[in-house]
C-alpha cells in the first residue's frame, strides 16, 4: 500500500476563514493570480496578506506598475486596522515602484528589475500590482507568456508566493496566457441583489489544493476584508456526536407532557403559527428554562430588538438582565433588511461556541427568509444551521410565521420541516364568538407525542399547553363546531 502524498506547504491569507477555502492556504513557491474588477477588493486582499506576514517576521515585497503610485497607495491603506507603518519603517514591508522602469527601458528590464529586487530582499510574499498593467504595455502575447513563465520558474527558485493583481474581467480570465501558467486564480466580484451590492470570492484553481469550489461572500470594513464561506452543511469529516437520550423540558409542563416528557436533547424544532399566537414568548421561556438548568442558551432575533424583548419580559415578571450579566442569556439582533445569510450561519457558529451554548432560539425563519435570494437558498440556510447545531450538542427553536389566521390547512412554511426533527402549530380557534389559542405537536422524531389540539394560555407568568377542546369537532380548521350528541 503506497503512503499518502504529503500536503502542500502554504502560507497563511491571515484569514481563517479564507485559508479553509484554500485548503490551508495559498501554497509556497506559487504564482497566482487575483483577478477582478476595480474596486472588488484586489489590493486590499493582497496587502492583507503581507502585513499578517510582516508581523511574524517575514520580509515581503510589493511591486506597483502604472496603475497606482506606492506613496498613494500606502495613504489610502492607512484606514485599514491591519496596516503598520511600523513594518515598512522596518523594512519588513517593502514598497517598490516599478513604472519607471517600464515605461523608459521595457519588460526585460523590468524583469530584471523584479529579480534583482527578490533577490537582495529575500521575501516570503512578492506582489505585483497591477500584472494587468504591465500586459497592457506589452501588447505581445508571445512576449508576455514568456515572460510570466519565467517569473514562475524563477518564483520556485526563490521559494516565495508571488502574486499578480490585475483589473481582469470573466473572458479575460479564460482565454489570457497568466491564468493558464499561474497555479492559482482567485476571482472577486461584484454583483447586485436587487439594491445591495454583494462581495463574492471564488477560487477557480489552485493546483495540489483541496480548495472550496463556487462562490463565497465577503465584506470590506475597518479590518479589511472579512470573508464568511457559502452556507453550507457539514462535511462528512466531521462526525456527528452520540446524543444522549435524554428530554429537554420546554418551560411549559403542559407542552412537554404532550412531547412525551420534552424535546430530545440536540433535536431541532420549528414551531408555526400566525402573528400574535405566541411563539416569541414560548421561545422565551424555553431559554429561561435552561437558564435555570445552568444551560447557556442565545436568541438570535430578527423582529423585536434586545430592548424590545427586555420589555416584553418584564410585563411577565422576567428580568433577562441577571441572566444575561451570568452568561445564561444572549441575545443578539440581526437586521433582515441587510442579511447575509452567510455571515449569520458563520457568526451564530462562532457565538454558540463562544458561549458554550446548549440551547437556540431563532425568531424568526420568517423574517431571514427576506434577506434571502431564493427559496433554495432559504431551504439550505435551514438545514446548515439545524446540522451544524446538532454536532455542538445545541438544542435549537426556531419560530416561524404562516399567513392564515382562521381555516387553514396549512402546516409548514417554506417546506422547512423537511429539516426539522419537530414541527409544533400554534393556532387561533374560534369558539363561541370569540378567538382561543390552540397548540398541538404536528411531527416528534421517535417520540411518543399528543395528537390532539389544546388551548394554548398565557397567563402572568407563564406560557402553556392546558386541556384539549372538548366536546368541539374541526378544531384543526380553526373553526369547530359544537359535537352534537343527540344524534350519535
Amino acid at each position: 500500500m503506497s503512503a499518502p502524498a504529503s500536503r502542500l506547504k502554504c502560507l497563511s491569507t491571515g484569514s481563517a476563514a479564507f485559508d479553509r477555502i484554500l485548503g490551508g492556504g495559498v501554497p509556497e513557491r506559487s504564482v497566482s493570480v487575483i483577478a477582478g474588477e476595480p474596486g472588488t477588493g484586489k489590493t486590499i486582499l493582497a496587502l492583507q496578506m503581507l502585513f499578517h506576514h510582516a508581523r511574524q517576521g517575514r520580509r515581503c515585497l510589493y511591486l506597483t506598475t502604472l496603475s497606482e503610485p506606492a506613496l498613494k497607495l500606502v495613504s489610502y491603506m492607512q484606514q485599514f486596522s491591519f496596516f503598520d507603518e511600523r513594518l515598512i519603517a522596518d523594512g519588513k514591508v517593502v514598497f517598490s515602484d516599478l513604472g519607471s522602469v517600464v515605461r523608459s527601458k521595457g519588460m526585460e528590464a523590468a524583469f530584471s528589475a523584479i529579480t534583482s529586487r527578490v533577490e537582495s530582499e529575500e521575501p516570503a510574499v512578492v506582489v505585483i500590482d497591477s500584472f494587468k498593467a504591465l500586459r497592457d504595455l506589452l501588447d505581445d502575447p508571445a512576449a508576455m507568456r514568456t515572460f510570466v513563465y519565467d517569473l514562475a520558474v524563477h518564483t520556485s527558485t526563490w521559494g516565495a508566493v508571488c502574486l499578480l493583481v490585475g483589473e481582469y474581467g470573466a473572458a479575460e480570465v479564460a482565454s489570457l496566457s497568466e491564468f493558464a501558467i499561474a497555479d492559482g486564480i482567485i476571482r472577486l466580484s461584484n454583483r447586485r441583489e436587487e439594491l445591495r451590492a454583494v462581495r463574492e470570492v471564488e477560487i477557480l484553481k489552485l493546483r495540489g489544493g483541496d480548495f472550496v469550489t463556487g462562490a463565497n461572500f465577503f465584506e470590506i470594513g475597518g479590518d479589511g476584508m472579512v470573508l464568511f464561506p457559502r452556507v453550507r452543511g457539514p462535511g462528512h469529516e466531521i462526525a456527528e456526536p452520540e446524543i444522549p437520550d435524554e428530554r429537554v423540558h420546554t418551560g411549559a409542563p403542559g407542552l412537554d407532557a404532550m412531547l412525551g416528557g420534552g424535546l430530545p436533547r440536540a433535536s431541532a424544532t420549528v414551531v408555526l403559527g400566525g402573528t400574535g399566537t405566541g411563539k416569541t414568548l414560548l421561545g422565551l421561556q424555553f431559554l429561561l428554562a435552561g437558564a435555570k438548568a445552568q444551560e447557556p442558551g442565545i436568541l438570535f432575533t430578527l423582529e423585536e430588538t434586545a430592548n424590545q424583548l427586555r420589555h416584553l419580559a418584564r410585563s411577565f415578571g422576567w428580568d433577562l438582565r441577571p441572566l444575561e450579566e451570568r452568561g445564561l442569556l444572549t441575545i443578539q439582533y440581526f437586521s433582515p433588511v441587510e442579511l447575509s445569510t452567510d455571515r449569520f450561519l458563520d457568526q451564530a457558529r462562532e457565538e454558540v461556541g463562544r458561549v458554550g451554548a446548549r440551547r437556540v432560539v431563532v425568531d424568526s425563519l420568517t423574517s431571514m427568509a427576506i434577506g434571502v435570494s431564493s427559496e433554495r437558498r432559504f431551504k439550505e440556510l435551514v438545514y446548515a444551521i439545524v446540522k451544524h447545531f446538532r454536532i455542538a450538542g445545541v438544542t435549537s427553536w426556531m419560530n416561524m410565521e404562516v399567513t392564515d389566521l382562521l381555516g387553514s390547512a396549512q402546516l409548514s412554511g417554506h417546506g422547512v420541516s423537511f429539516a426539522t426533527d419537530n414541527v409544533i402549530q400554534l393556532k387561533y380557534v374560534e369558539v363561541g364568538g370569540s378567538l382561543e389559542r390552540g397548540i398541538s405537536v404536528l411531527k416528534a422524531r421517535g417520540v411518543r407525542h399528543a395528537t390532539d389540539v389544546r388551548r394554548l394560555v398565557i397567563s402572568a407568568s407563564l406560557i402553556d399547553a392546558e386541556s384539549a377542546f372538548a366536546g368541539l369537532r374541526g378544531v384543526l380548521t380553526g373553526l369547530p363546531v359544537l359535537i352534537d350528541r343527540g344524534g350519535v
